[in-house]
């Protein structure tokens, strides 16, 4: 056998062995993303997989049972590599690293929009670079700690959305060791994302989660509203019971847990820190569900409320009526309460007293 030959049998073994290599790849994916879609039925699609530390699931009725999980996840991917801090190449860690990111994306941009106006909506009750704070701080059933009693005022200079600068063409952080960390409103954003492209396809009937968060929009196959499981108040020793929501073209958001408290000054307090003082909360709401038109709104209320407290929380909720809400809180007394919103009540599986 001739040189030439030898060489073009080892090329074809070689070019055969990739071409198998390929294709062990590609049923592997195709496997794994068929693991990840429920049940065939006709005229409803459903599926599930990771998001942002989370896992997600989106159910939808369309006629063609089209499978929309390959751009989802395409979709969920690109956010990632934008604004997970899990993903070590992401543009926020770049940013976090870096303290400058040039040319950053439109996808970024637009982040840094919302939270800005949801920031100044809400006095700065919520602050994506708060994770100084977060780290300084320990809590438990014994109470609040600051570590080594350290001087709050020692942190304070590192937090601050609007010590960051923000144009077109750049991102640039006032002082160095600013951490930026989107994790409390990128689920809904990204859930907004993924609600806009099913309706670009023509989807009208969904719903979306991602963690504890949803989005819904028009019926279930059974021509329902769909319907949310719900944790609320079945009594004032606080004893908590699962209920159900039905959500009519809205996205609902839950923060706190009126069962992980501590307390002090005969008030029970929740786990959470305002990222304007860098001190504890001392106002008695526990645990907040907001129910509002977009999972944008209702992500990033619900987190800010918990910061506010309850009395803000009545104000606002009295204020717009695009919103909705059930919240758990206590006063002095420390006797247990439950707050919900009069529109609500139709929509909930347990009485409201």
């Amino acid at each position: 056998m001739n040189p030439n030959a030898r060489k073009n049998i080892v090329y074809s073994l070689i070019l055969f062995a990739v071409v198998l290599l390929v294709y062990a790849w590609r049923t592997r994916e195709e496997r794994s993303a068929n693991r990840n879609l429920e049940p065939h039925q006709p005229g409803k699609v459903a599926f599930f997989g990771n998001a942002l530390d989370a896992e997600y699931r989106v159910t939808y009725l369309d006629e063609d049972n089209r499978v929309f999980k390959p751009s989802i996840d395409s979709m969920i991917n690109a956010f990632s590599l934008i604004i997970s801090i899990s993903e070590p190449t992401s543009e926020i860690n770049r940013l976090n690293f870096r303290d400058t990111l040039l040319s950053p994306s439109s996808v970024l941009l637009d982040v840094f929009g919302e939270a800005n106006r949801v920031f100044d909506l809400y006095g700065g009750a919520i602050d994506p670079t708060m994770k100084p704070i977060e780290d300084v701080w320990t809590f438990s059933r014994a109470g609040a700690r600051l570590q080594d009693s350290l001087d709050i005022r020692l942190v304070l200079p590192l937090v601050g959305l609007k010590k960051i600068a923000v144009t077109d063409t750049l991102v640039r952080k006032s002082f160095s060791g600013i951490f930026l960390d989107f994790s409390k409103s990128a689920k809904g954003y990204l859930m907004d994302m993924m609600a806009e492209f099913l309706e670009e396809r023509g989807i009208e009937n969904y719903l979306i989660q991602i963690g504890g968060e949803n989005l819904a929009k028009g019926k279930n196959e059974r021509d329902e509203l769909w319907k949310i499981g719900v944790y609320y108040l079945a009594d004032s020793l606080g004893a908590r019971a699962d209920g159900i929501v039905a959500l009519q073209n809205k996205a609902i958001s839950t923060a706190g847990d009126f069962q992980q408290t501590y307390t002090e000054d005969s008030v029970r307090l929740s786990y959470t820190l305002d990222p304007r003082t860098g001190l504890p909360v001392r106002h008695g709401l526990l645990g907040v569900t907001v129910v509002g038109p977009d999972a944008k709104t209702a992500d990033a209320l619900s987190d800010a409320l918990m910061v506010l407290g309850w009395r803000e929380a009545m104000k606002l909720d009295s204020s717009r009526s695009d919103l909705a809400m059930l919240f758990i809180y206590n006063e002095r007394s420390g006797k247990l309460k439950q707050y919900v919103s009069p529109e609500l009540t139709d929509f909930l599986s347990f009485p409201v007293k």
